[in-house]
This record gives C-alpha cells, sequence and structure tokens, in this order.
C-alpha cells in the first residue's frame, strides 16, 4: 500500500512510481550566489515534463537514456 503520492508541479498529474526514472525531486535553493537568507525547497515532477520545460540547449545535457 502506498501512503504517498506525487503530483507533478509542472502538468499537475499524479506521478506513476513504476516509472524507470520517475518521481523526479526538484531542489531550489535561494540566494545561491550569496550566505544569507538561504532556503530550500523540493518540487516532484515528472522527468519529461522537467526536461520539455527546459531550453533545448540545456536538454541534451538531461539525457538519462544515453547514461546506461
Amino acid at each position: 500500500m502506498v501512503l504517498v503520492n506525487f503530483q507533478c508541479c509542472l502538468c499537475g498529474d499524479s506521478i506513476d512510481r513504476d516509472s524507470e526514472i520517475d518521481p523526479c525531486g526538484v531542489t531550489i535553493f535561494s540566494k545561491v550566489d550569496t550566505d544569507k537568507n538561504e532556503q530550500e525547497h523540493t518540487f516532484f515532477c515528472h522527468f519529461e515534463c522537467f526536461r520539455n520545460s527546459m531550453d533545448a540547449g540545456a536538454r541534451e545535457y538531461l539525457n538519462f537514456e544515453d547514461q546506461k
């Protein structure tokens, strides 16, 4: 029995836990260029939703299929 469900912060759909890659966590750090007021929060998403939200040039670095 699964007690925790994950919802994609980008598309809003639930995330299937049977995926080889999902669920993914994206952590945001505030003020990363300073030592002041650093806060962090993790959002959950589908890998493909996150990858598709990025610039095409950055997307090529998120190709898990080539890393096997």
